[in-house]
């Protein structure tokens, strides 16, 4: 690996299948199954239509700003303020995103295997090892991601097919039974995940070479599989009905897994494949949370992320009902999310458009100028 601060493509998309794909996997089923229920997999994949075509507009700005940090392009060609209110509210939106994964790290910790363990011990211990790797560099977060994801891709593929023995593709039929209005009802869930590949275009100052349009394709067809997959399997494996009743759908399907007549109760190895997710997820948001600011200084790093620590260890021990935690994040952090990030594509497009647009009027004046000083000569 280069020693200039820069990863591949390929090591980006990994971290980013990590980051992204625990939300993925794990965070929209519960909320995407009892809007769209047995059609929810038409819901993805509409989803993932209108996603490749928003891919479109993130190419168009990742070409136009090349390889530079997307805020600072910002400051220096359409002005100062207006990059400082993207960076500093993107921050705070990431900080807030990793202070809810912790916190429904915690919560599924707390329900599945350490229910007597008192919650601010784990939130501490896990936060202070997020603040370490967030605190090195993207090299060495997209080092252990690999070490990591390597075993998460085993056991995820493991499980898949393991109860292929219980899963029962009938129950995915009939097709539209209730008409297109579940399917549509819940297509803000698999949105909000989806969107959040914009964090390529976060950073691109980080990577080798340009980013094609396939890198941005392949990323979104990669999040996509990783909706499908334990949504198609919770349906097949429970039914529509039971599987949208369930708190954690993904979860529930290491509870079937058997090998043989002696060999049960792998539902330990979920442990693992959350742990793991969340870890990268919340170190790689407290990362962002610092790019998108542009600090030079690593001392000043130092303290802001200190800081932001501090605020997902006090946000996290304020105590919440597991049914309040559901409502906010129905409600407010996944349509959030989304609508904000879609509208910050939106405007440095139009940043975009109007600085190239003042650059072709600059050049014609420039040439009308030549033409002119030619004839008068």
């Amino acid at each position: 690996m280069r020693k200039n601060g820069k990863i591949s493509t390929v090591q980006l998309s990994l971290i980013i299948m990590t980051a992204v794909g625990l939300k993925n996997h794990v965070t929209i089923l519960p909320h995407l199954l009892p809007a769209a229920k047995r059609d929810g997999w038409i819901t993805v994949l509409i989803s993932f239509f209108l996603i490749v075509g928003w891919c479109v507009l993130l190419y168009f700005i990742h070409k136009a700003t090349a390889h530079e940090n997307v805020f600072k392009w910002v400051e220096m060609n359409i002005g100062k303020l207006p990059g400082k209110v993207l960076a500093i509210s993107l921050s705070m939106l990431f900080v807030i995103l990793a202070a809810v994964s912790l916190k429904e790290m915690v919560v599924w910790t707390k329900v599945s295997y350490l229910p007597v363990t008192p919650p601010f011990i784990e939130i501490i211990l896990f936060t202070g090892l997020c603040f370490f790797l967030a605190n090195t560099n993207i090299q060495t977060i997209a080092i252990v991601n690999t070490f990591v994801l390597t075993a998460v891709i085993a056991f995820g593929l493991f499980v898949a097919f393991t109860n292929i023995q219980f899963k029962d593709y009938t129950l995915l039929r009939p097709v539209l039974e209730h008409g297109w209005k579940p399917v549509f009802s819940g297509i803000i869930y698999p949105l909000s995940g989806l969107i959040e590949l914009m964090a390529l275009l976060f950073m691109q100052q980080k990577v080798h070479g340009p980013l094609k349009y396939k890198v941005f394709f392949f990323n979104a067809l990669i999040l996509t599989l990783l909706i499908l997959g334990p949504l198609i399997g919770s349906i097949t494996e429970f039914g529509p009905k039971e599987a949208a009743r369930q708190k954690y759908p993904a979860f529930e399907q290491w509870g079937l897994v058997t090998l043989g007549r002696f060999i049960e109760h792998l539902d330990f190895l979920s442990i693992y494949q959350w742990l793991t997710g969340a870890f990268i997820r919340v170190s790689f948001l407290l990362f962002l949370s610092l790019e998108v600011l542009s600090i030079k200084k690593k001392r000043n790093k130092t303290i802001l992320l200190i800081i932001f620590s501090l605020v997902l260890i006090i946000s996290n021990l304020y105590r919440i009902s597991d049914i309040d935690l559901y409502f906010i994040i129905k409600t407010f952090i996944m349509p959030g999310t989304f609508y904000y990030f879609l509208a910050v594509s939106i405007l440095l497009s139009l940043f975009v458009f109007f600085k190239n647009r003042r650059k072709r009027r600059t050049k014609c004046d420039v040439q009308q100028k030549g033409k002119a000083s030619i004839q008068t000569d």
